[in-house]
């Protein structure tokens, strides 16, 4: 099928589309002009030693390509910290003595055979709400959307959801739908970008449980027989230019010349349902509260929480954690927001839940 190019807005445009289809970022993405030129960000992050000195102890991964989502795809990896790899990102004739002994997948002789950069992306920023990231990217949505992120219990801490990523020319992300069914986006604050969404509605062309996802630019017709059903969207990003999707869309990104993007995840009534049955934040904050089995059963004397602990898969375990953490929530003083945003969220855990759940007394935390 024909690509569509992602239609584009300045603010205004973006909010008047918005206010008119509130559910718009379902049915298309959109590109927004002009909204990161707000951000501190936008003035400071573009110099990659400002980065490394406030960033650089933290720990990461570089993959080539920056994950893979074909069982056939090859990949390097490194294991490292942000400022080693930003040292990369100065000067990549250097690989071979930045990284010796940190190779978790690959090598420096494989990596140049792929003929792809490493691309740093999992950089985490942020782990609570009130982080001071958020003081650089502000305001963090153009109007008139807004998240329900910091009403969800656990929303930053079972997940990585603000994003930053510097990378070289040639840096790929393979087409992949984003965990949680969050909506999310891509803001450019340096070099420029080429992506390539399908609507998820065209997955039975562009997903093969059998071996992964398409890749659009060599597309392979044994595999994907039917992948020119699937319609393309596509967008050239540049500075100051933010791409946004709905929840589920897949997007494919390749870097075009040496680039820093921030990338945010998030909920709002668009898709607070479908992120409320998503396995992906059960199955990790189950694991959480498996891993702190003694410290649970303490704060929370609920007895079907105590038999979950014991009995309940991951996914199920964290989905009672979080029905009996909102429980409690909700019995404390809080603003007419996080209470209605946490409501909806208990009543939409509960529907799949054991019917016994739905009537067990809150529990303490």
């Amino acid at each position: 099928m024909e690509a569509t190019p992602i239609p584009a807005y300045d603010l205004e445009g973006f909010r008047q589309l918005v206010e008119k289809s509130p559910d718009v970022l379902t049915r298309q993405p959109c590109v927004v002009r002009g909204f990161t030129d707000k951000w501190l960000a936008s003035k400071r992050w573009g110099d990659l030693d400002a980065l490394s000195e406030t960033f650089g102890h933290l720990p990461v991964t570089a993959g080539a390509p920056q994950f893979v989502t074909h069982k056939q795809a090859k990949m390097c990896q490194v294991m490292t910290d942000f400022g080693t790899y930003l040292e990369y990102v100065k000067a990549p004739e250097r690989i071979d003595a930045l990284f010796d002994g940190k190779w978790s997948k690959g090598s420096a002789e494989l990596l140049r055979e792929l003929g792809l950069p490493l691309y740093c992306g999992n950089l985490r920023l942020v782990r609570h709400a009130k982080e001071e990231v958020f003081s650089q990217l502000d305001p963090i949505l153009p109007e008139p959307l807004e998240h329900f992120n910091n009403e969800i219990p656990y929303y930053y801490q079972s997940g990585n959801h603000v994003w930053l990523y510097v990378s070289l020319k040639g840096a790929l992300t393979p087409l992949h739908q984003d965990n949680n069914a969050v909506i999310a986006y891509l803001a450019q604050l340096r070099g420029q970008k080429r992506a390539i969404l399908y609507s998820s509605e065209d997955k039975p062309h562009f997903y093969n449980p059998d071996v992964g996802y398409l890749d659009p630019l060599n597309p392979n017709d044994d595999e994907f027989p039917t992948w020119r059903e699937a319609r393309p969207w596509t967008a050239l990003l540049n500075p100051g230019e933010l791409l946004i999707w709905g929840p589920n869309w897949a997007h494919h990104v390749v870097t075009l010349s040496d680039s820093t993007t921030v990338s945010f995840d998030f909920i709002n009534d668009l898709n607070l349902r479908a992120y409320a049955k998503s396995v992906d934040w059960r199955d990790e904050l189950g694991r959480f509260a498996k891993k702190n089995a003694e410290l649970i059963r303490t704060r929370i004397p609920d007895r079907r929480m105590h038999d979950a602990l014991t009995d309940a898969s991951h996914p199920e375990l964290g989905r009672e954690l979080m029905i009996c953490v909102l429980r409690s929530a909700l019995a404390a003083p809080q603003s007419e927001k996080s209470a209605r945003v946490r409501r909806e969220l208990l009543a939409a855990l509960e529907e799949d839940a054991p019917s016994a759940v739905k009537m067990a007394a809150p529990g303490a935390v």
